[in-house]
C-alpha cells in the first residue's frame, strides 16, 4: 500500500511539473508578443490626464444610456419569463437560480429581437413604439418578480468567500466594467461604424428596415443589431450621446448575462465555487471579448446563445423532454438570426443526436427513432424562426446566402457580384496567413493562443490567450484516463467541431469566441475529475489558470487604457473631441457636414466605409473599397478623363486614403500584367486627379479631400 502512494506521489509531482512548466512557457511567451499594448502600459497610464474627468452633459448622457439599457436587460427577462413559463422542464437537483435567470434573460432578448424585425418591416421604428415594448417587458418582469421572489442566487447553502475567491471575482470585475465605461463611448470600431450603428442609424431615419445602397451588411443576419435600433430609438429622446450610449451599453449587457451562465452550469454540474469562478474568469479576461463588448459587436451576444443551446441540448440528453428541445431551437435560432456561421454549431449539434439516438438502443422504453425525430425537429424549428432575416434578403436578391457564396447561389444586388463576392472570400481567407501550409494548420492553436495580434489579418485580428491551450491537455487526459461528465465531453465535442468548420473558413478570432465558454466548462469539468483521483494537481491548475486570466485582464487594461474612453464617458470630453481623436479621417467628415450642400455626394475611397459620422449621400464600394476607382483608372487616358467620369456619377468631393494607393509598390492601381510604362502613366494620372492642388480642399500624408466639379 505503501509502495502504491508512492507512486502516485511521484505521479501527481511529474503531473503538477509538467503543468508549471507548460503554464510559465505560455505566459512567457505570450507577453513577448504583448509589446505594443501590456509592454507599453506605463505610458497608456497617462491617457488618463488630458483634460478634466468629469461633465455634466457627458455624464448625463452616460447615464441616461445606462439606464435606458438596464431597462432594456429587464424587459428581456420579462418576456423571457413569460414565454419559458409556458415551456415545461424538469429541475436537476443541483439546479442553478443564477443560470435560469441568465437563460430567461437571453431568451426574452431573442424574442423581442424578432419582435423589432417586424416592427422594422411593418415601418414602426418611432420612439413610441420602443417605449411601449420597454413597458410591456417591465410588466412582465414585475409580474414574474412576485414568482421568483423567494429565490436565492443559488440554490445550495451559502459558502463564506475566501481571499483568493474574491481576488477571482476581481478579475473578472475588471474587464466586465471596463469593457461598460468603453460601450458608453461614442462609437470608433470598424465594424461599428460601418453597419452596427450605422444601419440602425439609416434604419431610425427611415423609420422601417431598409436595404442601403451599397452596403451589403444590410442583407445580412440582423439581429443583435434589432437591441440597438430599440436603445437608441429611447435614448435619442435625450440626445444623440444618450442615445449612442444606450445602444452600446445595451449591446454590452450580453456579457454579464454568458458569465452568469457559465457560472449557474458550472455550478449545476457539482463544480464547486472556486473552479466555477476560474472557469467565469478565463472567458471575461480574453482581450477580443473586452473589444467585442465595449464596441457593440454582436459576438459575445451569439456566443451566449450558443452557450444556452449547447446546455439545452446537454439538459436533453439526459433528460429527453420535449421543453429542453425547444429550449435548444429558440437558443439556436437566436444565434442563426445573429450570424450565418451558426451553420457550424448546428452541423455538431446533429452529430450530438445522432450519438444520443444510438445511446437510446440501450435504453428500456426510450424509441430511437423518437429521439431521433425530436432532434432534428428541433434543428428545422431553429432554422424556421431564425430564418427572417435571410428569407427577407431571399426576396430581395434571389440568394439567402447573400453577399456570400454566389458561385453557390447566386443573387444580385446593386454595387454587387460574383466577382466582388469572390474577391470578399479571398480577403477572408487572408485570416490567420494568406497560404497555409499543413504546419501552419497544425500550429494555430499555438498560434491563436500566443501571437495572435489585433488589427492585423495574417494574426488573426484579436486575442484570446493562453488558457484554452492550457487546458487542453487536461481535457484531452480527462477524456481519455477518467470519467468525465457527459456535458464537459459535449462542450468539447462541439467546441472541436466548430474549431474544425473555423480552419477551414475565415479564421477570424472573433469567430472563435463561442468555443470559448464551453471550453470553460470542460476544462474545469476535467480538473474536477483528475483531482478527485490525483490529489495536489487541483491547487497547481487553479494557479495556472489564475495566471492566464490576469495576463488577459492587464491586455484588456492596456487596450481600454489605449482608446481611453473614461472621460467621454464621464463627460471630461467632448463626444466630438474623442471621435476625432479615434478617427483620423474626422476633420474632412466633419467639414463636408458643415461647409457643403445637404445633396453633395462624397465618393469615399478606401475610408473604410466608415458612414456613421457623415451627414452627406456618398458612394463607396463594400470591403473592396477602390475596385471602382481601379477599373476607372485602367480606362482613363488622363487626370481630366478620370474627373469627367466621377463628375458623370453625380459626385461632387472625393474623399480618398492615398498614402498606400500611389505607391507604386503596393498600389491596386497596378496592373501587374501590364508593362511597367503603361503602369506608371495610370498611376501619374491618378496622382495629377487625387493630388491636384487647384481642386483639393485639404489634404495631409494620408488623405485628400477633391472638390470634383
Amino acid at each position: 500500500m505503501a509502495e502504491k502512494t508512492n507512486v502516485n506521489n511521484n505521479s501527481v509531482g511529474a503531473a503538477a511539473m509538467v503543468f508549471a512548466a507548460f503554464a510559465v512557457v505560455l505566459l512567457v511567451a505570450f507577453f513577448s508578443y504583448r509589446g505594443a499594448d501590456v509592454g507599453r502600459l506605463g505610458t497608456l497610464i497617462g491617457n488618463f490626464g488630458g483634460g478634466p474627468l468629469f461633465g455634466f452633459d457627458g455624464l448625463s448622457a452616460s447615464v441616461d444610456g445606462a439606464l435606458i439599457a438596464g431597462l432594456i436587460a429587464v424587459s428581456w427577462f420579462g418576456l423571457g419569463n413569460f414565454v419559458a413559463s409556458f415551456i415545461s422542464v424538469s429541475k436537476g437537483e443541483e439546479h442553478s437560480h443564477v443560470l435560469k435567470l441568465a437563460m430567461k434573460a437571453a431568451l426574452g432578448a431573442a424574442i423581442w429581437s424578432l419582435i423589432f424585425f417586424f416592427l422594422g418591416i411593418a415601418g414602426l421604428y418611432t420612439s413610441s413604439a420602443a417605449i411601449v415594448a420597454i413597458v410591456v417587458g417591465l410588466g412582465l418582469a414585475v409580474f414574474s418578480f412576485r414568482r421568483v421572489r423567494e429565490a436565492k442566487i443559488e440554490s445550495r447553502v451559502p459558502e463564506k468567500p475566501s481571499r483568493s475567491d474574491l481576488l477571482i471575482v476581481a478579475l473578472i470585475a475588471i474587464p466586465l466594467v471596463l469593457a461598460f465605461i468603453s460601450s458608453l463611448a461614442p462609437p470608433v470600431a470598424k465594424d461599428t461604424l460601418l453597419y452596427h450603428f450605422s444601419l440602425p442609424k439609416v434604419f431610425i431615419a427611415q423609420h422601417h428596415m431598409s436595404f442601403v445602397d451599397g452596403n451589403m451588411n444590410s442583407y445580412m443576419a440582423l439581429g443583435t443589431e434589432m437591441h440597438i435600433v430599440w436603445a437608441i430609438l429611447v435614448g435619442n429622446l435625450a440626445g444623440v450621446q444618450a442615445g449612442e450610449a444606450a445602444g452600446g451599453a445595451a449591446i454590452w449587457m450580453f456579457f454579464p448575462v454568458l458569465l452568469m451562465a457559465i457560472f449557474g452550469w458550472s455550478r449545476e454540474l457539482g463544480l464547486d465555487r472556486r473552479l466555477s469562478l476560474i472557469a467565469v474568469a478565463i472567458v471575461a479576461t480574453v482581450p477580443t471579448i473586452y473589444h467585442v463588448s465595449s464596441s457593440s459587436y454582436i459576438d459575445v451576444a451569439w456566443a451566449l446563445s450558443i452557450f444556452l443551446a449547447v446546455y439545452s441540448l446537454c439538459r436533453w440528453w439526459r433528460s429527453p423532454e420535449s421543453g429542453w428541445l425547444v429550449f435548444t431551437a429558440l437558443f439556436l435560432a437566436a444565434a442563426l438570426a445573429a450570424k450565418l456561421l451558426t451553420v457550424f454549431a448546428i452541423a455538431a449539434f446533429v452529430l450530438v443526436i445522432v450519438f444520443r439516438a444510438r445511446n437510446a438502443q440501450n435504453e428500456e422504453g426510450t424509441s430511437v427513432s423518437k429521439v431521433l425525430a425530436g432532434g432534428i425537429g428541433s434543428l428545422i424549428v431553429a432554422g424556421i424562426f431564425g430564418s427572417a432575416s435571410y428569407i427577407r434578403t431571399w426576396i430581395e436578391t434571389g440568394s439567402p446566402l447573400f453577399p456570400f457564396y454566389l458561385n453557390l447561389w447566386p443573387g444580385k444586388a446593386p454595387g454587387w457580384d460574383a466577382e466582388r463576392a469572390s474577391m470578399l472570400q479571398a480577403l477572408s481567407a487572408q485570416y490567420g496567413g494568406d497560404r497555409k501550409t499543413l504546419l501552419d494548420y497544425l500550429l494555430t492553436p499555438w498560434n491563436i493562443s500566443v501571437n495572435a495580434q489585433p488589427e492585423i489579418h495574417a494574426n488573426f485580428d484579436g486575442v484570446i490567450g493562453f488558457a484554452f491551450l492550457l487546458g487542453l491537455p487536461l481535457i484531452v487526459w480527462g477524456i481519455w484516463k477518467f470519467d468525465l461528465k457527459t456535458e464537459a465531453k459535449i462542450c468539447a465535442g462541439v467546441a472541436m467541431i466548430m474549431f474544425l468548420f473555423w480552419l477551414t473558413s475565415s479564421q477570424q478570432q472573433r469567430y472563435l469566441l463561442p468555443i470559448l465558454p464551453l471550453l470553460s466548462i470542460a476544462i474545469m469539468a476535467s480538473i474536477d475529475a483528475i483531482s478527485s483521483k490525483v490529489r495536489g494537481l487541483r491547487t497547481i491548475t487553479i494557479a495556472g489558470f489564475a495566471a492566464a486570466a490576469f495576463a488577459g485582464a492587464l491586455v484588456t487594461t492596456a487596450w481600454f487604457l489605449q482608446k481611453a474612453p473614461l472621460r467621454v464617458a464621464f463627460g471630461g470630453e467632448t463626444r466630438e473631441a474623442f471621435a476625432a481623436r479615434n478617427l483620423d479621417y474626422l476633420p474632412y467628415y466633419l467639414w463636408l457636414n458643415s461647409e457643403t450642400a445637404e445633396e453633395d455626394k462624397v465618393w469615399l475611397v478606401n475610408m473604410r466605409r466608415d458612414t456613421y459620422y457623415l451627414e452627406r449621400p456618398y458612394f463607396s464600394d463594400y470591403m473592396i473599397e477602390d475596385l471602382t476607382l481601379q477599373k476607372m483608372v485602367s480606362e482613363a487616358k488622363d487626370a481630366r478623363e478620370l474627373r469627367a467620369k466621377t463628375a458623370a456619377m453625380g459626385i461632387k468631393y472625393l474623399l480618398i486614403r492615398h498614402d498606400f494607393l500611389l505607391d507604386y509598390k503596393v498600389s491596386p492601381l497596378v496592373d501587374d500584367k501590364k508593362p511597367r510604362a503603361e503602369n506608371e502613366a495610370k498611376l501619374k494620372a491618378a496622382k495629377e486627379f487625387i493630388l491636384d492642388p487647384v481642386n483639393t480642399v485639404r489634404s495631409d500624408s494620408k488623405f485628400s479631400l477633391v472638390k470634383v466639379f
